[in-house]
């Protein structure tokens, strides 16, 4: 018998061919896609297209198919403390067998976000080790818990592992989280969510939950907004900037609405009780396909801990090869926002940092054109003609910020062609400073060493200590091998020099990409699949992952592919009883003495 609260994701297969197209026609229609060179490319958040495609049914539509500082400092010594630790519990992985159906390899988490206070760390992480079937009268989830977390409450030397819960009466959650804790060590953590009706006509939600205990049970989510065209959000926490002794929580997210993505924005100054909630920047369209159009997307709200000011760094799509990086300023705690200005050459205008998206342009399934790194051999030409990469993994643009009493760093990685999606450009990481609160900024520099055996460097996140001048940041490396590590850089004089001593190969093996983008029809749908079926194509290593500072020591928390699995034997299953890698998350601690 289906009960009422299962009966919501019931996929019948004549549902699921009337929804297929749904799922496009709707992302088109709100914004959640981008024109360059002619093809759609698809903006959404993993969180949000696996959402989609669960609420819509898609996901089972292949059912039956096969300069000086003047700041004076000592030579500081950047040394890994014990070992890279596994965080996610394995043994929460499983397979699912269904009748008439591929398997389900439940054993992905990626993603990461981490946080520390004392002797807690909390790591946030996508996980499809919380979803579940169950078969009635069709096949239906009966657990969707996409948002898992890891804590350790003695320094990282034991962890154990939840889910966590979806706001009070909604069904479910769907991951992309983001993690801080306040000065009194309250854990606040924002994520995708969904309400009751999910499945049912129901609506996203943008939560945030919150834990008082050091992260090992987390209230309901509160719920910030209602927003059906809900994306991507983002928490910081921070000093108010005039009444210093009280913390406030913020929240930024993109919603999806006919013809732009608007930029939304959620305060809290009573320890997330009461949230209010506006809108700060709305995008307007260029007729020249070159400069910034109504598109933005992958906020990071980031608060200054002595100043209290708000940075919000967010990417501004074009039409053209290039697209950029704007920043809203706010001074008094959201009330008001103002526009950096970067200044650099050859920008349209002084708000906007050009970047080129890192990665080439794959066909990763029906009607999906993604950039990627990849790895292996191209299984044939896709849509468009593109190639489909089996390892890859998709690439976004999240500019990645902190800031410390007036000196503020950005970091973003880019491509070493001005043509998007150049499949024979290699990528960098990339840092622009300011050291008067973000009025006047440095130009431009490259901050990975360069290396021969080295093709990409991607996906940054920095965390400045409690000097100012001491700046970490962590990306992952792709080798010419095809195989990832993750770097991290360190800075000792303000991000002048990232001397090669204090840069740390973090990963102590290198990682392979495992299979996520298997063919499973030509044309004309060129239809593929995740080895994790109910993870969509071409997503490895997640859009993200996390370092901070915190305890005197730095935390690096990352999606890591060093551990293998193996298919189950089965005649639907395209690799069945294939080894490959797949996705956990590892955890570093780095002290710098």
């Amino acid at each position: 018998m289906v009960t009422r609260e299962t009966k919501r994701l019931v996929f019948w297969s004549s549902f699921v061919a009337l929804t297929a197209w749904p799922v496009v026609a709707w992302a088109q229609s709100t914004s959640a896609t981008i024109t360059k060179h002619g093809s759609e490319i698809d903006i959404r958040s993993s969180g949000r297209i696996v959402a989609e495609a669960l609420r819509d049914g898609s996901i089972l539509l292949e059912a039956a198919s096969p300069p000086s500082t003047g700041f004076e400092t000592t030579a500081a010594q950047i040394q890994p403390r014990g070992e890279n630790t596994q965080v996610n519990d394995a043994a929460l992985d499983y397979v699912e067998l269904l009748p008439s159906r591929r398997p389900f390899v439940n054993a992905t988490q990626s993603e990461t976000s981490v946080a520390a206070f004392g002797q807690n760390i909390v790591v946030a992480y996508n996980s499809s080790a919380g979803f579940h079937h169950s078969i009635g009268p069709g096949v239906f989830y009966d657990r969707i818990r996409f948002t898992g977390y890891s804590v350790s409450n003695d320094g990282g030397n034991t962890w154990r592992n939840g889910f966590v819960p979806p706001a009070a009466g909604a069904w479910g959650t769907f991951g992309d989280p983001s993690i801080g804790a306040d000065r009194h060590g309250v854990f606040y953590l924002a994520h995708l969510g969904v309400d009751a009706n999910f499945g049912d006509g129901g609506q996203f939600l943008v939560q945030v939950n919150r834990s008082t205990d050091g992260g090992i049970s987390w209230d309901e989510g509160a719920v910030l907004q209602v927003d059906n065209g809900n994306d991507k959000n983002w928490l910081a926490v921070g000093p108010d900037p005039i009444h210093r002794n009280r913390d406030n929580i913020y929240v930024t997210w993109s919603s999806f609405q006919p013809g732009r993505t608007e930029l939304r924005f959620a305060s809290s100054a009573d320890g997330g009780s009461t949230w209010a909630v506006k809108t700060i920047f709305v995008p307007t369209a260029n007729p020249d396909p070159t400069k910034p159009q109504a598109r933005l997307q992958f906020s990071n709200p980031v608060v200054d801990r002595v100043t209290g000011t708000l940075y919000v760094p967010f990417e501004r799509y074009s039409f053209a090869d290039q697209d950029f990086i704007q920043m809203l300023v706010s001074d008094d705690a959201g009330e008001s926002f103002r526009l950096a200005t970067f200044d650099i050459p050859g920008a349209p205008d002084r708000t906007l940092i050009p970047v080129t998206e890192v990665g080439e342009l794959t066909s990763c399934g029906t009607n999906n054109l993604r950039l990627t790194i990849h790895a292996g051999g191209d299984a044939g030409p896709g849509q468009f003609g593109r190639p489909r990469w089996v390892n890859a993994s998709r690439m976004v643009l999240q500019p990645a910020l902190a800031a410390h009493n007036g000196v503020v760093y950005l970091v973003w990685h880019n491509s070493t062609s001005p043509q998007f999606g150049d499949p024979a450009a290699s990528s960098n990481i990339l840092l622009v400073r300011s050291l008067d609160g973000g009025e006047t900024w440095s130009a431009p520099i490259r901050i990975n060493p360069l290396d021969a055996t080295d093709r990409h460097h991607v996906l940054p996140a920095i965390a400045v200590g409690d000097n100012p001048f001491s700046v970490h940041v962590s990306y992952y490396t792709q080798h010419v091998d095809g195989t990832i590590d993750l770097d991290v850089v360190n800075s000792q004089d303000g991000a002048v020099t990232f001397p090669p001593q204090r840069t740390i190969r973090v990963t102590t093996t290198p990682m392979n990409l495992p299979p996520t983008n298997i063919p499973l029809t030509g044309a004309p749908t060129f239809a593929s699949t995740n080895y994790d079926r109910t993870v969509v194509s071409c997503y490895a290593l997640g859009e993200y992952q996390s370092v901070t500072a915190a305890n005197g020591s730095v935390y690096a928390a990352w999606g890591d592919t060093r551990n293998e699995i193996t298919q189950p034997v089965h005649p639907l299953d395209p690799i069945s009883g294939q080894t490959h890698p797949q996705e956990d998350v590892f955890l570093q601690e780095i002290k710098a003495q």
